[in-house]
């Protein structure tokens, strides 16, 4: 008996040095992650005086070098390279442009680039967001026109409404000397730096193979779209390469529709009977969605789309929604930020033209984790 108590008394004491080095490894790697200012404050000095320390550039006290080194080495703390630029007392003004829809989408995005701001304002890089109107290409181009004839900007930043009608202007920017990158949507002729966002190709393949894995048996799908632009067509294209390769599935469609054509059940009843799969390759699958809860069918429907809001989340729940595809939009915005920082404190060629972000498939046993 005796033995027994013992062996949970080590079992216990073991667990707690588990524990205990678990938080202390967590603690590690957060202190790494830990910003310059972040950092200083945590020792109870400046900004300035921490980076003169970092960059071993002198005008330091003694016991407050020997007190920073002391912090730093407790804290297991590793500058990451952007310390190195605070010294460098450069400006950088940057303007990241996308469109005011669809609003759920580049509101989240505009969390990535906020974060991003957050990071490296502290060195010195200033970002301008800008949002175009609606879908409107005219205006896009205008305001876009003008950050490049402007001569304020260092940096642009822009998901083109229609990548092949910004090329010439894209082009104009980078011949005068201002480094330009895409996101979420590419001007892959354009002569733009790099590109941040995901593989809309892959987007198409991933949507066509699940909705084809999910009919199973049955025959026929259908693809919902709008307007076509470089990443529309992408999407088509890979939905249809997959669906080539299911010999027994017939694609019914394409059903092609502008915005104002979505609000009305009238626009799909038709096609709704007519398939047992949709994909919903725009940005409106909570709209399809709703006609189709709308519809009352007969028949089941596997429908499939993009992207996460409250609505595509309630509709994931309840069974009319059976999965969307999540493109990382969070990330995409920081990561935009973060890559353009980067080059203009580097002044390094751009190695990695494209900067590809993940896509999740979402259905309702996972969906909380994505709203």
């Amino acid at each position: 008996m005796k033995a027994l108590t013992l062996q949970i008394q080590v079992a216990m004491i073991s667990g707690v040095v588990q524990n205990l080095e678990i938080k202390s490894w967590c603690d590690m790697e957060q202190n790494k992650r830990l910003t310059v200012k972040q950092l200083a404050k945590h020792i109870g000095v400046s900004v300035a005086t921490l980076d003169r320390v970092l960059n071993n550039r002198g005008n330091v006290k003694p016991a407050t070098y020997q007190l920073v080194m002391d912090k730093i080495k407790e804290m297991n703390y590793t500058p990451n390279k952007s310390a190195s630029f605070l010294s460098r007392k450069n400006e950088y003004t940057m303007a990241i442009v996308f469109p005011e829809l669809p609003e759920y989408f580049w509101m989240q995005v505009e969390k990535g680039v906020q974060v991003a701001i957050e990071e490296f304002r502290d060195y010195g890089l200033h970002v301008h967001v800008i949002r175009s109107e609606k879908y409107d290409l005219d205006r896009q181009k205008e305001i876009v026109a003008g950050l490049v004839d402007s001569g304020k900007y260092d940096a642009i930043a822009i998901s083109p409404n229609d990548p092949q009608e910004f090329a010439d202007i894209i082009d104009r920017g980078v011949d005068r000397g201002i480094a330009i990158c895409t996101f979420n949507s590419d001007s892959p002729l354009s002569k733009r730096l790099f590109y941040v966002g995901c593989d809309y190709r892959v987007a198409g393949r991933l949507a066509a193979d699940m909705l084809c894995k999910l009919i199973g048996p049955k025959t026929r799908i259908g693809l919902i779209m709008s307007y076509t632009n470089f990443q529309m067509q992408q999407k088509v294209t890979g939905f249809r390469e997959v669906v080539a390769e299911y010999g027994h599935i017939e694609l019914v469609g394409p059903l092609k529709l502008q915005q104002d054509e979505y609000d009305s059940l009238d626009t799909f009843i038709d096609y709704f009977n007519q398939v047992d799969g949709i994909y919903v390759s725009s940005a409106r699958l909570h709209t399809v969605a709703k006609h189709l809860a709308a519809a009352n069918l007969s028949k089941p429907i596997a429908l499939i789309g993009h992207d996460m809001t409250e609505e595509i989340y309630d509709y994931l729940r309840k069974g009319v929604v059976t999965a969307t595809i999540c493109q990382d939009p969070v990330n995409q915005g920081y990561l935009t930020v973060k890559s353009m920082f980067e080059y203009l404190v580097s002044g390094e060629k751009v190695n990695e033209k494209e900067n590809i972000t993940k896509l999740e498939l979402v259905m309702k046993e996972n969906a909380r984790y994505y709203i």
